[in-house]
Order: structure tokens, then C-alpha cells, then sequence
């Protein structure tokens, strides 16, 4: 067999082995592709549980995230949304395996069982996704499906979303079909190569040849670095080394020829500037670059000394790297970078080479970069870090010299107000004025800076006490003048946090906290004020961020507590209906009144989430109430929204929520604001109510008096209750005039139409004049104290078992 024959053997074989890879190849895709459409489908399904159960992304940063379970709608219009835009048809079930969601609205509530595996019923309980075929008379080859846990945010599974995957896998297999045949005709186009390079191969002696031949004519043209591989062991790859020496000897030659030329063009047309000097340092040699940067020119520099040319030189040049301004003929000054290299020959120097470059724009920039990194874009006020360093810098002076620095942390109060209302634009100008006018009233050497945001930063150096509190005052004084914003006053203050005396503190990061920490201080003081730091103020803020993260927990571990206040009829003594009071079992300090942890929900919108809760737990007690005890059930209970939540989007959509999924009729339940609440948007405020009602929910008016005292707004608020506040029932008895104007607030309310309720009863003698006052519903402690639910209702079985003891 000679050398061809083998080749094309070996080549048959390749060909049989790719086309046995192709084979292997094409049932792996077929396999891929099905699993591939199976994980897909399931992570698809995942994403579409986390919506349902944490709710859609929030488009702005305060905005509550609310989960799309609670509100049917929503849900309803999330699905509607899925099968329109993406071809998805997703059900939703609960952990009962009750369709909650479904794009077919006959379906919801109804029990899903058309997984004949019970697929649905173990992800539930082991939350592993899985996938199953749904068939039915309609679709008798089948529906591919997918379920995967639904997770609430306290990880507990809450149900399953079920996703019909059967287009998905139709594409993923029509996608591996094409990759398949892609495969086969590759793996066929692969073979008929392989073959064909055998016949190629077979011809290779020739062609060496062949090549040897073009080698030697390439070589005679002039090219010396044609080089032919020395293949082979044979004569012709002996032939091939012989001719490349002889190639590589003629190309060193043309190279040694050439070389001067090129080094010649490199240095005059270099960017950097380069000069040649001689033993005695005069310039022997320069390039253009060299003449345009010192703006004499090549022949202006040839045989000057080049000490005299370059800056910061001295009387010798010395080897290194040297930086100076260059004073040009033409009167202009440029900053340049130079090196000098020394020329040696047996340890003898014979010259040097100066390599020179314009570096003014490089350095203009360097100083730009490092002014922006530490100055603020907005005001050109120094930053954080600049404010660190110099404050670092000034705790060693002062701890060296004894001298005094303090810092004040300054957060205006009302910003943001300014900046929803007018826009960030007009922000933008409050914050440079607030600048201009801190830097006024400081003295020259204190540093301003601004830290972010509104958050600014004064730090003090060589400053008493005294001087301390009359700058900070300077400053209260400063930013308490309104500001004139496009035409418009705008009205902020500023609360500031004092640390005098800062040297004291180990570091620059200690003594920014604990300013930070008297700033704080200072809000809750009632805000415009300043607030010297103490070390309790530090320990307090912990407590309070230690109470907040308990607190941002306690719905999900269910730590809250539901308590109901009897609202008594007068003078029948019964108990008509309650109000839903919530408390907070903290499990470091035991049962929470309002008072001590609603204030703090408020501040950080965990009040909503907290709403919520009360809302859906208020129903579902009452409508169990009236089930099992109708006759000592309350006929209503009245729950209290916060201002945060009343400004919500979905509000009505909770409410019609909460009362579907308890069942509880909305004439059952009565929404209480305060009149602060109300009158923040008249026009906003009366639609959204007019919403509530339309549901059949009665509105109420809590603490009536205490906020704008008019009562010409309740012609414009659609309103069913009025609840008389409690500080007009306070000192009512012995009070001729305060009982004038309860009365006439009880008839005024008598007369729209409206249910009246006294609150705040303490004593018989308050019930008995508002008896005679007309009032038909009272409040307080008088009548009954706020009562845990299975308390209320065992006192109310036993008095009713008293009352009609047959």
C-alpha cells in the first residue's frame, strides 16, 4: 500500500467518525431541547409566583410594593395582561388547589383536578416545580403544564401558579429540529471535505516541488523573507532547510542595509520630542517634534546646550525623569516632561539621548478630575471625602496645638416638599442658594460642604463653644428666610447636629456619626433647631433601629394583636358597633400601645402594610362575630386608614378585596380619617371616598375639631360618621359654653344626615349630658375599654346569657 492509499484510508475513517458524532449529536439536541423547554417554562412560572405573591416592581423609591393576591382585580388583570401581550395562560390556585386566578374568569374558585398525578398538590407541599400533561375531551393529545410553588415574602407557601407550556415546547422542538438538520448537513458537508482533502493530500509531494520552485523566483525578485516549510525528512524537506538559511543570510543583509533609514524615519516623524547630545551635553541631533514643543525649531536647537534649553536642569543634566514650565521665544509657556538616558561605551559616557513631551492639557486634566472627585457637581461645595480628609487633618492639629474644631451636620427640613412640588429643577437652585448662604455667614477658613442630597457639613476649626452655638444659630437664621424659587416662595429650615470639641473622638468617621446622630435628635425635637450631641443620643438610635427592625417583621411573624372598643348606643346602653385598635406583641418588651410604635410605622410607611392587616383581620373577626353570635355581634366595626394609605392608587381595590375575602357586607364597615387627612387634596380626597361608598362602605370623620375647625368642607366631603374628638368631652361637665358647642356640633350633624359618635367618655356625668343633648352613640373608657377579640366577645355571651337568662 503506498503513502496515498494510506492517506485516503485514514481520511475514510475520519469521515465515518463524523458522521457517527453527528448521529450522537443530533438525539442529544432532541433531548436538550425538551428539558431546555420544560426549565424554561419553569422559570417563567417562578417569576410570574414572585409577582403575584411580592407584588409588581414600584416605580418610585416610596411607593409600597403591594402583593397581587390580595387584590382579585389586580390578580385578574395580571393574567389578562400575561395572555394578551405574551400568549400565556397561567392559573393561579390557593394551597386548598382552588383556582384564585384564571384567564377564564368561570374557573376562579372553582377546585383544579386536571393533573390526574396530583402534580399541583405535592408542589404545594414539597415546593418542587414539576410538570405534567393536562387532557381533556377538548385537547385529547394533551397540554403540556408546569407548576412551581407560590412563596409570600416570609417564605411561607401560600399556593401554586400553573403555566401552560405547549407552545414553548412546539418552538424549543421546531428550534432543535432546525439545529438538528444544520448538524446532519454539516456533518455531511464535513465528510465530503474530509474526503477531499484526502485526494488533496495525495498530490502534496508535487506540490512541494512546486513551492520549491515559486521560492526561488520569490527570493530572485528581491523578497528575502519567503521562507518554505522544511516538511518532511526526505530529500525535498532537506532541500527546504538548505534553501531557508540561505533566504535568512540574504534578508539579514537587506535588513542591516535598511536599518539606518528606518531609524532615521522614526525619529523625525516620533510625537514625542527627541534630542541627541553630545559628550560635551550640547544638542547634536533633534527631531521636529523636538523644535515645535520648544518653539525653536530643529536648527534653532542643533549645538545649544541643552541646560539652557530645558527647565529644572541645573548646571548638568542628571539621568532621570524631570517635570517644568518651558518659557518659549514667542512669550507662551507650556509645562513639559523630560528623560535623559546616558550613552556609554567601556564604561566611558559618550553623549545622552532627551526624550521630551508637552504634558499642560494631561495636567490641566489630572486637576480637573481630581477637583470633580472631590467637590460637589451642584454646588462646587467640597464633598464627603474632601470633608473626611480635611477634618482628619484637623483632629491631629488639634490634638497637637490643643486648638477647639467642632462640626455641624445640617439636613434641610421640608426639602423634599419643595422638590416634588416645583421639581427638581427649582430643588436644584435651593440647594445652591442654601450654599451661598451657609458660606456667607460662616468665616473664611470653616469648610461647607455638602454631603448628598440636602445633607450639608460645617466643620469648625479654631471655635469656643460659644462660637460653635452662634454659627450654628447664624445658620438656622441663614436658611429660615424663604427662598425665591421660579417666582415662587419656598419655606425650609434646617435641623443641625453639634459635636464640639470633636478632637476628643477617635476619628473623622466617629465624630460625621454622631453629628449625624444630633441631627436626628434635633427632628425629633420638633426640627428648625440645633442639638449637641450626647452619648445617649447614640444609644437611643439604636433602640429606635433595633424597634424598626422588629417592627418591619411583626405583620410577616404575626406579632400584631387585634383589640375592639365598644361604640355604645345612647341611652340604650348597647353595644352597636366597635372600633378596630391594633397593638404590637413585641417579643422583647411585651404588648405595645400605639402610641409607641404607630408614630415610628408612619415615619417609615410601614403603616400601610400595618393598615392592611388591621383592615382584613377587623373583617374577618366581625364576619365570624355575626356567624356564630349574631345576637351579640356588633352590627359594625370601624377601622382607621393613615394618610400614607389613603394616597394609595389601589385603595379601593384593598378595600373590595378584604371584604370579598372575608365575606364581611360593606354596610358593615366604617373607614375612619382624621380631618388633617381629608383636607390634604379636597378634589383627590372626595373622589377617592366617593369610590369607598359607591362600595357600599360608610366614611368617618375621627377627631372632628382638631384640624381645620370648618365645617364648610363637610358639604364637599362625601361622609356618613362624625366622631366629636375627645378633648371636647374633657372638662364638658361644669362648661357652659364647650356644652354649646358640642350641642350644636351634635345637631349640625343630626341635621346633614350624618352619624354622630362622642368620644373619650370618662365619667356617668358626660354620658348623661350628651343624653340630653341628643347624641345616639358614644366612646370610651367609661363604656368600655379597648379589649382583646376573645375577651369583648365572652363579656358580651355573658351579658347577653345574664340579660335573658331563658
Amino acid at each position: 500500500m503506498n503513502v496515498r492509499q494510506k492517506l485516503l484510508g485514514g481520511y475514510l475513517l475520519v469521515a465515518l467518525m463524523v458522521a457517527a458524532t453527528a448521529l450522537i449529536a443530533w438525539r442529544a439536541d432532541n433531548a436538550s431541547a425538551e428539558k431546555a423547554a420544560a426549565q424554561e417554562a419553569a422559570q417563567l412560572a417562578r417569576g410570574i409566583a414572585k409577582d403575584i405573591a411580592h407584588g409588581l416592581p414600584v416605580a418610585t423609591r416610596d411607593e409600597v410594593v403591594t402583593p397581587l393576591y390580595y387584590s382579585q382585580m389586580a390578580l385578574d388583570n395580571y393574567l389578562q395582561r400575561l395572555h394578551a401581550t405574551q400568549q400565556r395562560d397561567v392559573v393561579v390556585v390557593n394551597t386548598g388547589q382552588y383556582v384564585l386566578g384564571d384567564v377564564i374568569h368561570e374557573n376562579v374558585g372553582t377546585e383544579f383536578h386536571h393533573d390526574a398525578g396530583d402534580e399541583v398538590g405535592r408542589t404545594i407541599a414539597d415546593g418542587a416545580a414539576r410538570v405534567f400533561v393536562e387532557t381533556s375531551p377538548d385537547y385529547p393529545d394533551g397540554i403540556k403544564q408546569v407548576v412551581v410553588p407560590m412563596d409570600n415574602r416570609g417564605g411561607l407557601t401560600i399556593g401554586a401558579v400553573i403555566l401552560e407550556y405547549t407552545p414553548l415546547y412546539d418552538q424549543m422542538m421546531a428550534g432543535a429540529r432546525q439545529a438538528q438538520t444544520i448538524i446532519l448537513s454539516s456533518a455531511t458537508v464535513a465528510m465530503l471535505l474530509v474526503l477531499a482533502l484526502g485526494f488533496v493530500l495525495s498530490g502534496s509531494v508535487t506540490r512541494r516541488i512546486i513551492s520549491l520552485t515559486t521560492a526561488v523566483r520569490i527570493i530572485r525578485s528581491g523578497d528575502y523573507s519567503h521562507r518554505v516549510p522544511p516538511t518532511g525528512r526526505d530529500e525535498i524537506g532537506k532541500l527546504a532547510v538548505a534553501f531557508n538559511s540561505m533566504a535568512e543570510k540574504l534578508e539579514r543583509s537587506a535588513q542591516d542595509i535598511l536599518a539606518k533609514e528606518y531609524t532615521d524615519s522614526i525619529l523625525a516623524n516620533a510625537g514625542e520630542g527627541i534630542c541627541g547630545i553630545d559628550a560635551m551635553g550640547r544638542i547634536a541631533f533633534a527631531n521636529e517634534a523636538a523644535g515645535r514643543i520648544t518653539g525653536l525649531g530643529i536648527d534653532g536647537l542643533l549645538q545649544r546646550e541643552a541646560v539652557m534649553v530645558l527647565p529644572e536642569a541645573g548646571q548638568s543634566l542628571a539621568p532621570g525623569t524631570t517635570e517644568g514650565l518651558l518659557q518659549r521665544p514667542d512669550g507662551t509657556s507650556i509645562r513639559i516632561e523630560y528623560t535623559v538616558s546616558v550613552i556609554e561605551k567601556n564604561d566611558r559616557p559618550m553623549g545622552g539621548v532627551i526624550v521630551l513631551r508637552d504634558v499642560s492639557r494631561q495636567r490641566a486634566l489630572e486637576y480637573d478630575l481630581r477637583h470633580q472627585a472631590l467637590h460637589d457637581g451642584l454646588t462646587g461645595l467640597p464633598n464627603r471625602k474632601l470633608l473626611l480628609d480635611r477634618l482628619e487633618h484637623a483632629l491631629t492639629r488639634s490634638r497637637a496645638s490643643g486648638e477647639q474644631i467642632a462640626l455641624l451636620y445640617l439636613d434641610l427640613d421640608g426639602f423634599k416638599r419643595v422638590n416634588d412640588s416645583l421639581g427638581h429643577n427649582a430643588g436644584d437652585l435651593l440647594l445652591r442658594t442654601a450654599a451661598e448662604r451657609l458660606t456667607a455667614v460662616l468665616r473664611p477658613h470653616d469648610t461647607v460642604a455638602r454631603l448628598g442630597g440636602d445633607e450639608f457639613a460645617v466643620l469648625l476649626e479654631g471655635a469656643s463653644p460659644p462660637v460653635v452655638e452662634a454659627l450654628a444659630t447664624a445658620c438656622l437664621e441663614a436658611l429660615a428666610r424663604p427662598f425665591v424659587v421660579h417666582a415662587r416662595e419656598a419655606l425650609v429650615t434646617v435641623s443641625i447636629g453639634v459635636v464640639p470639641d470633636s478632637a476628643r473622638y477617635t476619628d473623622a468617621d466617629e465624630v460625621v456619626r454622631n453629628a449625624d446622630v444630633a441631627m436626628y435628635a434635633a427632628k425629633d425635637q420638633g426640627k428648625n433647631r440645633f442639638m449637641i450631641f450626647e452619648n445617649r443620643m447614640h444609644e437611643q438610635l439604636l433602640n429606635r433601629l433595633d424597634q424598626e427592625a422588629r417592627l418591619r417583621d411583626a405583620v410577616h411573624r404575626g406579632e400584631l394583636r387585634l383589640h375592639l372598643q365598644p361604640v355604645v348606643g345612647v341611652p340604650d346602653g348597647r353595644m352597636h358597633g366597635v372600633e378596630a385598635l391594633v397593638r404590637w406583641q413585641d417579643p422583647e418588651r411585651g404588648l405595645q400601645q400605639p402610641g409607641t410604635f404607630i408614630p415610628l410605622a408612619e415615619e417609615t410607611g410601614m403603616i400601610v402594610e400595618i393598615d392592611r392587616w388591621i383592615l382584613r383581620e377587623a373583617c374577618h373577626t366581625v364576619r365570624q362575630w355575626q356567624q356564630h353570635s349574631p345576637q351579640t355581634a356588633p352590627d359594625w366595626v370601624s377601622v382607621n386608614l393613615s394618610a400614607a394609605h389613603l394616597e394609595l392608587a389601589d385603595l379601593t381595590g384593598q378595600v373590595a378585596y378584604a371584604l370579598a375575602a372575608t365575606g364581611l357586607s360593606p354596610h358593615c364597615l366604617v373607614l375612619e380619617l382624621t380631618e388633617t387627612v381629608l383636607m390634604r387634596d379636597l378634589a383627590v380626597t372626595a373622589a377617592r371616598l366617593q369610590e369607598l361608598r359607591d362600595l357600599g362602605v360608610r366614611i368617618a370623620i375621627d377627631d372632628f375639631g382638631t384640624g381645620y375647625s370648618s365645617l364648610g368642607y363637610l358639604r364637599d366631603i362625601p361622609v356618613d360618621v362624625l366622631k366629636i374628638d375627645r378633648s371636647f368631652i374633657t372638662g364638658l361637665v361644669g362648661n357652659g359654653r364647650q356644652q354649646e358647642l358640642v350641642s350644636a356640633v351634635i345637631q349640625l350633624g343630626h341635621t346633614l344626615g350624618l352619624r354622630v359618635v362622642a368620644e373619650g367618655i370618662e365619667d356617668a356625668d358626660q354620658l348623661a349630658l350628651l343624653t340630653v343633648m341628643g347624641c345616639k352613640f358614644a366612646q370610651g373608657y367609661h363604656l368600655g375599654r379597648p379589649e382583646a377579640v376573645g375577651a369583648l366577645y365572652e363579656r358580651r355571651q355573658k351579658e347577653t346569657a345574664t340579660a335573658h337568662p331563658g
